[in-house]
């Protein structure tokens, strides 16, 4: 039986004027070749998101007494390590494509090089020098960074706990025309002195910490084109640290060590059309949600170490840096009323 081949636009992240996301190069092949190339390339976009989930929840291992609280904004850089920044194609993975070089199978992901990728083509013969039958794989954005910035506030609670939380509504976000974010997280804090003999004596405080964040964000391909095309990343991620921080006069050194528990999944939904080169009697023909990919990466262990400056009484800042899957970089500023 004649195989079906399809060709749809894949889907580029880009960074144009208004950073909109925006269609690029073509791409062919079966359903699994389809997801097989986008969860090489963009598969690293949702990981990235996710790991940025993990930054940012705590400042001190100091838990607030009852209903004392902080406000605090977070911005976050994730930075992708070098395997995150390309992907090599394993030809065995490929059903209707090959590499039109097979010594050459190495191209980048959404955070690689800002250069063309590895070219493929239709592995049937018949169909080789036909018009759309070799193209490029897409370029990336040429940086290797994930930002994440979260608003979220915290608060004492009887028996040693404190409670923290984010939360975005679905909004639309500047500039994006057709765009949509949310976020949510609860984060709950406890202090583990309390069941250490003399723990009160201890010159510096340790608690056990547990978060929980999803994150959504959706685009329209084409704006105002009323048509059902549509990217959509989901990422969501539980955290769980046991934290350690000494207060030395107006400054907190702080540390935590732990386990991310990481999911994120990219959707490319709606109706596009492509070419068939194979059928010449029926060439254009339609493809219906052509990207359906999931990942776990990112997921392990995971430590930080940060410090924290307090002034003018009740506003803070504080800088950490945290090591493990993926590395990042986080920065807090806000107010914080007994710490």
């Amino acid at each position: 039986m004649k195989k079906i081949t399809t060709l749809l636009f894949f889907v580029v992240l880009t960074l144009q004027g208004n950073a909109q996301i925006s269609l690029g190069p073509s791409i062919a092949g079966t359903q699994s070749d389809i997801n097989y190339l986008a969860s090489g390339y963009l598969g690293p976009f949702g990981e990235g998101l996710a790991f940025g989930l993990t930054n940012g929840w705590y400042n001190t291992a100091k838990v607030k007494k009852t209903f004392r609280f902080e406000i605090g904004f977070t911005p976050s850089l994730t930075l992708m390590p070098s395997e995150s920044q390309s992907f090599i194609i394993d030809p065995a993975e490929l059903q209707e494509l090959e590499l039109v070089d097979p010594n050459n199978a190495e191209t980048p992901t959404v955070f690689g090089e800002d250069a063309p990728g590895v070219a493929l083509q239709y592995s049937e013969p018949a169909l080789q020098g036909l018009a759309n039958s070799s193209f490029n794989m897409p370029a990336g954005l040429g940086y290797a960074i994930a930002p994440m910035m979260t608003l979220q506030a915290g608060i004492g609670l009887p028996f040693d706990f404190e409670l923290s939380g984010r939360y975005l509504p679905s909004t639309a976000i500047p500039l994006l025309e057709g765009s949509e974010i949310g976020l949510w997280g609860l984060g709950l804090k406890h202090d583990l002195t309390r069941y250490i003999p003399g723990g009160k004596a201890i010159p510096f405080s340790i608690s056990a910490f547990a978060s929980y964040t999803q994150f959504d964000l959706g685009q329209d391909i084409e704006p105002n084109a009323n048509n059902d095309k549509r990217i959509d990343v989901t990422a969501n991620a539980l955290v769980t640290r046991i934290l350690l921080s000494k207060k030395v006069l107006f400054i907190t050194f702080y540390g935590g060590v732990g386990y991310n528990y990481l999911n994120s999944g990219i959707k490319v939904s709606g109706t596009y059309e492509y070419i068939n080169p194979g059928d010449l009697l029926n060439p254009e023909q339609t493809i219906t949600d052509p990207v359906d990919i999931s990942s776990t990466g990112g997921s392990g262990l995971a430590a930080n170490l940060g410090v924290r400056f307090k002034f003018l009484m009740l506003g803070y800042v504080s800088a950490d840096y945290t090591f493990g899957t993926f590395n990042a970089a986080n920065l807090s500023l806000g107010i914080s009323w007994d710490l």
